[in-house]
C-alpha cells in the first residue's frame, strides 16, 4: 500500500494517548508530495490513521487526511487486531496481534521498533530477513555507543580504538561479520535496523551527514586497516 502526502506543512499525528497532535515543521517530519510505505491501519477514537516511515525513519501513525492513496493493495500477511482506543488495527501480525504493541510503537520504544524494522526489511530492502548473515559481534559495538559515548572519545572511531586496542581477534571477528553482510547485499534500511534499532546505539551517523550504511563501511575499512 503506498500513500502521497498532501499535507503543505503539517497534520494531525497520534499521541501515546491515542489522541490527536498536531505536528507543524520542523516536528512534522513527512514531505509534502513524497510517496510512503504504509505498514499499518487503525481506526482510533479520534479518526482513521494511516501508520508510515517518517523521513527520520521512525513509525508514526497519521490521520488518513495527510494523504492521497496511490496503491490501495493491502500487504500479503496483514492481520486484524483491536484493542482500548482503537476499534480496528490491520497491519503485520506482531502489531495486530498485541494492545502492548501497539502502545509500546507509539511510544517508540526498542521492543516494539525491532519487528516494525523486520517489516520494513522485509518490505523495502532485496536482502530477505530470513538471509541477513549473523550480526551479534556488531550489536557489541553498537552496545558501546552508549548515551555518554561523546564523553569516552572525542570521534566515533576514536571510541572504537579506546574500546578495542590492542584487541586484535574482537576487531577481526566486527570485519568478518560486515563482510559477511556486505557479501550478503546489506543496504541502509539493513544497516539501519542493525545498527539503531537492533544494536540501540546512541550514536546516528546522520548527525556526521552519513548513512548507517556509509557508517558501517568506515567501521570496516578503520578496523581493517584500509586508508581512502
Amino acid at each position: 500500500m503506498i500513500v502521497k502526502c498532501t499535507a503543505d506543512s503539517g497534520g494531525q499525528r497520534v499521541a501515546p494517548d491515542y489522541g490527536w497532535t498536531y505536528l507543524g515543521p520542523p516536528e512534522f517530519e513527512l514531505i509534502p508530495g513524497r510517496e510512503y510505505e504504509v505498514y499499518g491501519f487503525a481506526l482510533f477514537e479520534k479518526g482513521p490513521a494511516y501508520l508510515v516511515r517518517n523521513d527520520d525513519r521512525d513509525p508514526e501513525w497519521y490521520a488518513t487526511s495527510v494523504f492521497r492513496v496511490l496503491d490501495s493493495e493491502v500487504p500479503v500477511g496483514w492481520r486484524a487486531g483491536r484493542g482500548d482506543g482503537y476499534e480496528l488495527v490491520l497491519a503485520y501480525p506482531e502489531l495486530a496481534a498485541s494492545e502492548t504493541a501497539m502502545a509500546e510503537l507509539v511510544e517508540l520504544r526498542q521492543v516494539a521498533l525491532r519487528p516494525f524494522a523486520r517489516e520494513v526489511q522485509a518490505r523495502t530492502s532485496a536482502l530477505p530477513v530470513d538471509a541477513t548473515p549473523p550480526f551479534d559481534v556488531l550489536l557489541e559495538l553498537a552496545e558501546q555507543f552508549h548515551q555518554d559515548h561523546d564523553l569516552v572519545a572525542d570521534t566515533p572511531l576514536g571510541l572504537i580504538d579506546d574500546v578495542y586496542g590492542g584487541l586484535d581477534d574482537e576487531k577481526q571477528a566486527i570485519v568478518a561479520e560486515l563482510d559477511a553482510l556486505f557479501a550478503a547485499g546489506m543496504d541502509d534500511v539493513v544497516a539501519h535496523r542493525i545498527w539503531l534499532v537492533e544494536g540501540g546505539a546512541s550514536y546516528n551517523p546522520a548527525r556526521d551527514g552519513l548513512t548507517c550504511l556509509e557508517w558501517l563501511k568506515q567501521v570496516r575499512d578503520h578496523l581493517a586497516g584500509v586508508t581512502r
